[in-house]
């Protein structure tokens, strides 16, 4: 359940990064970025805490993903190797397939499918999993389904049963979005109908979520935006846990009005080792 509140922030706080950082008519479109973590304040960075660590990404003149790259540093040669880890593909200006690479084979190991209706709203997302470059069906074989009335969007989970050789479901998850459509409350279900947990959010009159409420460890995390929308505060509290931890963001902006650095200063209440600082750096190249 940890991992599905962690998710949850994640996702917020990449929200928040994409709302300072959108693209507005006087900027020019991001061709490349190259994002690398380091440790500050006494804090080790590993792949636990940042799973790929730097990463190096390529967009298409929309402003679309079209690749990401693992970055890791090869001793031997002494230099960054980049290694393919995501392509993107688009039908319709709509998201149509991911592939994912692993980086030492170089081979693709998952495929996302994405599909829509006439209105172009997601219908079904189809997780394929590969090996050896064949499509196989194991315990990661996914798809879901995605259903909408009005405010209303319910997604059907099915995952495979390699004993029963079929797929079963195994969670409903329903949203509830405001008129501006935010994401107000979600709510999971286990197969069986039984609530696994509910997530609520609020939102400031500029969209941006201030207050997320979650059922997984009964959490609540608040947060506070500089004067370039950009995350400045992140504080959660749980009635389960007795530690409360906080984040501060501070940030270096280019001519463009995008962070080239983030710092962030992590403190938690009793201190423990997941304390310290997270300095992320971001180089990027803009289409002329």
């Amino acid at each position: 359940m940890r991992k599905k509140t962690v998710a949850f922030a994640l996702m917020f706080l990449l929200y928040t990064l994409a709302f300072g950082q959108g693209i507005q008519k006087t900027k020019p479109v991001i061709k490349t970025e190259e994002i690398t973590y380091h440790g500050i304040d006494g804090r080790h960075i590993s792949r636990i805490d940042k799973q790929g660590l730097d990463e190096y990404k390529e967009y298409n003149s929309d402003g679309t993903v079209a690749k990401i790259y693992v970055v890791e540093f090869d001793k031997k040669k002494n230099k960054n190797i980049y290694n393919l880890n995501e392509r993107y593909f688009y039908e319709k200006g709509k998201l149509s397939k991911i592939e994912k690479i692993g980086a030492i084979t170089g081979e693709k190991h998952e495929e996302l499918l994405f599909s829509y209706n006439e209105k172009m709203q997601l219908i079904k997302k189809i997780e394929n999993q590969f090996e050896d470059n064949k499509l196989v069906m194991n315990e990661l074989s996914v798809y879901t389904d995605y259903f909408y009335n009005e405010n209303e969007e319910t997604e059907k989970r099915f995952e495979y049963d390699g004993t029963k050789q079929e797929f079963l479901l195994t969670s409903v998850v329903k949203k509830i979005y405001d008129l501006n459509k935010n994401m107000i409350h979600e709510k999971t279900e286990n197969f069986d109908g039984n609530i696994s947990g509910v997530v609520s959010i609020t939102y400031d009159n500029l969209n941006r979520p201030i207050e997320m409420r979650s059922s997984y460890f009964k959490e609540t995390i608040n947060y506070k935006y500089n004067s370039h929308g950009d995350l400045e505060e992140e504080k959660t509290t749980s009635e389960k846990r007795p530690t409360i931890e906080s984040s501060n963001y501070s940030y270096i902006y280019d001519n463009y009005g995008n962070w080239i650095e983030q710092k962030e200063i992590i403190r938690r209440n009793p201190t423990d080792e997941f304390e310290g600082g997270l300095l992320v750096k971001r180089k990027i190249e803009y289409y002329e």
